[in-house]
C-alpha cells in the first residue's frame, strides 16, 4: 500500500506539479555531458519515484522497529566500525543524501558498540521539524542521538572520553566562501563544508565513508570504507577530497539514487571574487 502510494505521487509529482523538474534535468545535464537526452530522462524518471519510495518508507518508519528496518537494509562489513570501536577510537560517518539514509540512521547503533549520534539541520516548518525529530528519536529511550549541525563543536566536546560514531551528511550546498573547500565534481567547480575533516583533526576522529545502495526497490546495501584512521597524519584536503571521491563514484554507479532536486550548484568562486 505504501508503495502504491508512492507511484500515485511519483505521477502527481512528475507530470501534475511538476516538482523542481527544471532544477533536476538541469543538474543532470550539467553532471552527465555524456548522456544523450533519452538516458537523461530515464535517470530523471526513476529519481522521482526513488524520491517518493523515500518518503513512503520513512512513513513506514512509524511502525517499524529496528528488526524489520534490518530486514531491507543489509550490512556487508559492519566488523569495520566494530574493529575501531574495540581500538578505542570514535568515528564520524560521512554519507550523502542517497538511497534511504533515514533507515540508515535507524540502524546505525546496531553496527558496532560505538554510542552512536546523528548531526541534524533543522528544517524551516517547525511542525515538520518536530514530526521528523521524533521520527528520528524514537528509539533514543530518552538519549540525546541527535545533534544539532549549529552545536556540533560543544556537543563533541562534551563527548570527550567515550567512543562514539557520528553520522554526518556532507553533500549540502554551502555559503559559497573561499573557506569552504572547493574542486572539480561531476564536471563542475563546486563547493563543500569542511566540518568534516576539521571534526576529524580537532577531535581526531576517524573518517569512514557509509555507501548505501539501493539493490531493489525496498532494498539497500550499506558497506563503510575507511577514509582514514589517523586524521592528524593526513595532509591539509585529504579528506574532504577522498569523501567527494567517494560521493561521486556513488552517484556515477547509481545516477537515479542520488537527491537531483536540491540546488547545489548555486555558487561560484567566480561569483565569490566579484
Amino acid at each position: 500500500m505504501h508503495y502504491l502510494g508512492s507511484d500515485i505521487c511519483c505521477f502527481v509529482l512528475y507530470h501534475v506539479a511538476r516538482y523542481r523538474r527544471k532544477v533536476v534535468r538541469d543538474n543532470l545535464v550539467q553532471s552527465f555531458p555524456e548522456k544523450s537526452a533519452q538516458e537523461i530522462k530515464k535517470i530523471e524518471k526513476q529519481f522521482y519515484h526513488n524520491f517518493c519510495d523515500l518518503v513512503a518508507e520513512t512513513l513506514k518508519l512509524r511502525r517499524m522497529n529496528t528488526a524489520e528496518v534490518l530486514q531491507h537494509v543489509t550490512l556487508t562489513n559492519p566488523e569495520l566500525l566494530e574493529t575501531l570501536s574495540l581500538k578505542g577510537r570514535s568515528v564520524l560517518l560521512a554519507t550523502q543524501h542517497s538511497s534511504n539514509w533515514e533507515w540508515l540512521w535507524q540502524i546505525q547503533h546496531t553496527v558496532s558498540t560505538h554510542r552512536h549520534y546523528a548531526v541534524y539541520k533543522r528544517l524551516e516548518n517547525r511542525f515538520f521539524d518536530r514530526k521528523v525529530f521524533q521520527l528520528r528519536t524514537r528509539f533514543a529511550n530518552g538519549q540525546e542521538v541527535m545533534i544539532e549541525d549549529r552545536a556540533v563543536k560543544d556537543v563533541m566536546q562534551r563527548l570527550e572520553g567515550a567512543t562514539n560514531a557520528i553520522l554526518l551528511l556532507g553533500d549540502q550546498s554551502p555559503k559559497g566562501a573561499d573557506t569552504d573547500y572547493w574542486t572539480d565534481f561531476l564536471h563542475r567547480d563546486t563547493c563543500w563544508y569542511t566540518g568534516l575533516e576539521k571534526l576529524a583533526r580537532k577531535y581526531d576522529y576517524a573518517v569512514v565513508y557509509a555507501e548505501m545502495i539501493r539493490t531493489q526497490r525496498g532494498r539497500y546495501a550499506v558497506t563503510f570504507k575507511l577514509i582514514c584512521e589517523d586524521p592528524k597524519t593526513m595532509g591539509e584536503g585529504f579528506i574532504m577530497e577522498q569523501y567527494v571521491r567517494q560521493v561521486e563514484r556513488f552517484i556515477q554507479n547509481q545516477p537515479d539514487n542520488w537527491l537531483w532536486s536540491h540546488r547545489r550548484w548555486k555558487h561560484s568562486r567566480k561569483q565569490q571574487a566579484s
